[in-house]
């Protein structure tokens, strides 16, 4: 019964200090970044469609200039 609850002590303390650990290791910052670049992207995205007849020329040309 002594090592039953042994085990069952042992796990919920290793569950917890994995929990701690992945938590200090989390990057935030990282992320907040990555999703004001793809708003940025779809603001730019939805822009150029919006235009009236944009051809693949001119889709290629944006493209290669950095602006889609």
């Amino acid at each position: 019964m002594k090592i039953i609850g042994l085990c069952v002590i042992m796990c919920v303390l290793a569950a917890l200090g994995g929990y701690f650990y992945g938590k200090s290791q989390v990057k935030t910052k990282v992320i907040e970044k990555q999703v004001e670049v793809i708003k940025y992207v779809a603001q730019k995205r939805s822009k150029v469609q919006a235009q009236p007849h944009a051809g693949r020329n001119e889709l290629l040309k944006l493209m290669r200039a950095g602006q889609l």
